[in-house]
């Protein structure tokens, strides 16, 4: 009962358990085994749960605590990565983040190759000790420029099992693995609208919440937001100071399913490369469904609210952003007299490269 009764809600909650069952039946079933792991991608642009970050490329890996692991990447082109051990999912309410390493944590040969260790005994290179109660391996690769960033391929192997195969599928463990799957479905829908609606209560609409670390996730990406609730003819003005961070980005999501938007056919993302900063180093984000003819306009398909999240990344400041709810007619009165028109053209432009920079990252 506590679900949307608007039909068109209710039918992206069907399309979202699909996505969930599809992540959750290939994940549980098809990439479960410690023994032989390969990176499975989630959170693109089809199947997404829990505010996924646009501009990452996630991939995972099951792991055992007990087994060392080589994991092996060219980083050529690469913009950067997080590379990272946890344990369980925070839909599960059993999440910990043990170990993180950046490129710059790591030594890379002179050709851009990698190769990371992972294992509970030291190695003399690269290593990545495994705490005991480790489930697998998570790594973020960031592609903030669609169109050239590097998204290579990651493998990774359990050393000892070479030349080894996996014993036959015994019906215990597919009737285990179902179970586990089926449970991750039900607990995922339900957690993330509990956390959208306890989210909204906290901070209201239309106002964004300060930057920080959230518990027992990554400690390198602060991040903030809150709820837009808009009229028709209505603009949300984000205003902020640019972060000095190596990354950093603004982005709309689905309520309540937390799904990112089309980010292909939609600009509901902006990353640091693709915004536009003032004279004075600001930047200022416009969200509406009306495109406001300026370069950093967020979409909201029509949606009358809807999260806001900013992430700022391996940042040395934490500016917070200011927000306010202005008429669309009268925008050009709250902004820069130097903010540029943003014509059709230029927005039909912006469109085809980011449908070109998604089919490159997920349609290969």
């Amino acid at each position: 009962d506590d679900f949307p009764t608007d039909p068109t809600l209710r039918a992206e909650g069907f399309r979202h358990l699909t996505r969930l069952t599809t992540y959750a039946l290939q994940w549980y079933i098809e990439f479960h085994d410690p023994g032989f792991p390969a990176f499975h991608r989630y959170d693109d642009d089809t199947v997404k749960w829990g505010g996924p970050n646009t501009d990452n490329h996630y991939l995972r890996a099951k792991i055992d605590p007990l087994g060392t692991y080589h994991l092996r990447l060219d980083t050529t082109g690469l913009r950067d990565f997080i590379l990272s051990t946890p344990e369980g999912e925070m839909q599960l309410e059993q999440y910990r983040v043990f170990q993180e390493r950046s490129l710059s944590d790591l030594e890379i040969e002179s050709d851009g190759s990698l190769e990371v260790w992972l294992s509970s005994h030291e190695h003399p290179k690269n290593w990545i000790p495994l705490h005991p109660d480790v489930d697998h391996v998570l790594v973020r690769l960031y592609v903030t420029d669609w169109e050239n960033d590097a998204v290579p391929h990651v493998t990774i192997d359990r050393v000892g099992y070479e030349g080894k195969a996996p014993a036959r599928l015994q019906p215990e463990t597919v009737a285990e693995r179902l179970d586990q799957a089926i449970h991750w479905v039900e607990r995922s829908i339900v957690f993330w609208n509990q956390f959208l609606t306890a989210r909204r209560e906290r901070s209201g609409d239309n106002a964004l919440s300060p930057p920080m670390a959230v518990p027992g996730g990554a400690a390198d990406i602060l991040y903030g937001g809150g709820w837009y609730r808009l009229e028709p003819g209505e603009g949300l003005l984000i205003q902020c100071e640019r972060p000095d961070a190596r990354y950093w980005s603004i982005q709309l999501y689905s309520a309540p399913w937390f799904e990112s938007l089309d980010l292909a056919n939609r600009v509901c993302s902006l990353n640091g490369q693709q915004t536009q900063i003032d004279p004075d180093g600001c930047f200022r984000v416009v969200v509406s469904a009306e495109d406001p003819g300026i370069p950093n306009w967020l979409d909201t398909e029509g949606r009358p609210d809807g999260m806001v999240s900013y992430r700022w990344v391996w940042s040395e400041t934490a500016p917070v952003p200011t927000t306010r709810v202005v008429p669309l007619a009268t925008l050009r009165s709250h902004l820069p007299r130097e903010t540029p028109s943003f014509g059709p053209d230029q927005r039909r432009a912006q469109i085809r490269r980011r449908r070109a920079g998604v089919a490159r990252r997920f349609r290969r």
